[in-house]
């Protein structure tokens, strides 16, 4: 009886385990230096800046209740997704040694920019809802922009 308990007890700490896991593996893209998985990066960061930014806009700015998890989830995978860009812009300026590419700072400045605009609808969901949507929708459309202009400098 004792036994028995005490396997079921372990195979439920197996199957949590398990989970988490699984839930860390498909959290956040690695950061690479190779300016393919960046440039892929930053399109899949414009996309999703863009979705948020109209997930934001459907809200009704009357509402108090809390803002939808799924969407903070999107707004938070918006952020990571553009922080992974970033970081591996990041990496490669520090690979370059003796030819320092300008291109490649000026677009790593254009997310630098970005970053703090698309981190804001994560970070401050707790604002009155209108004042939320407002900053949220203002930041997110420049940060889309400041992302399309890094990849017209880095093509």
């Amino acid at each position: 009886m004792r036994m028995a308990r005490l396997l079921k007890a372990f195979g439920y700490f197996l199957l949590v385990l398990a989970w988490a896991a699984l839930a860390s593996a498909q959290e956040d893209p690695e950061p690479s230096r190779d300016p393919a998985v960046f440039k892929a990066q930053l399109r899949q960061a414009a996309q999703l800046c863009k979705r948020t930014m109209q997930d934001i806009q459907a809200l009704s700015p009357d509402d108090t209740g809390p803002v939808d998890p799924r969407l903070r989830s999107r707004a938070r995978q918006t952020y990571v997704t553009l922080r992974a860009a970033w970081w591996g812009m990041g990496l490669a300026k520090q690979r370059e040694t003796s030819y320092k590419d300008p291109m490649l700072d000026l677009a790593y400045k254009r997310i630098d920019q970005a970053l703090p605009l698309a981190r804001f609808p994560v970070d401050y969901t707790d604002l009155v809802r209108s004042e939320y949507i407002s900053r949220s929708v203002q930041g997110l459309s420049t940060a889309i922009k400041l992302i399309n202009q890094a990849l017209v400098i880095r093509p």
